[in-house]
């Protein structure tokens, strides 16, 4: 879901520059690759589980923070010859 602007003119230059109308030709391939970058529609396709508002995103990594921190037991992980 990147912004496509800035691209498009260098990977279809050849195509743009071989239409009749060059403007109409790329409004024709912006129209479409904005159907193709939806969030939902790549979310689907690596099976996200739920997309998460950005203006809620530090709130909700700070409560992942607080949880998995509660799951960390202090001390050695295991057996070790260090002292």
């Amino acid at each position: 879901s990147l912004p496509i602007e800035g691209g498009i003119e260098v990977a279809y230059k050849a195509e743009l520059q071989a239409a009749p109308d060059y403007d109409a030709h790329l409004a024709t391939i912006k129209e479409r690759l904005n159907r193709l970058r939806s969030p939902f529609r790549s979310a689907e396709y690596f099976e996200v589980e739920q997309i998460i508002d950005p203006a809620d995103t530090r709130a909700r990594l700070c409560h992942w923070a607080r949880l998995a921190r509660r799951a960390l037991r202090p001390g050695p992980v295991g057996f070790t010859y260090r002292p």
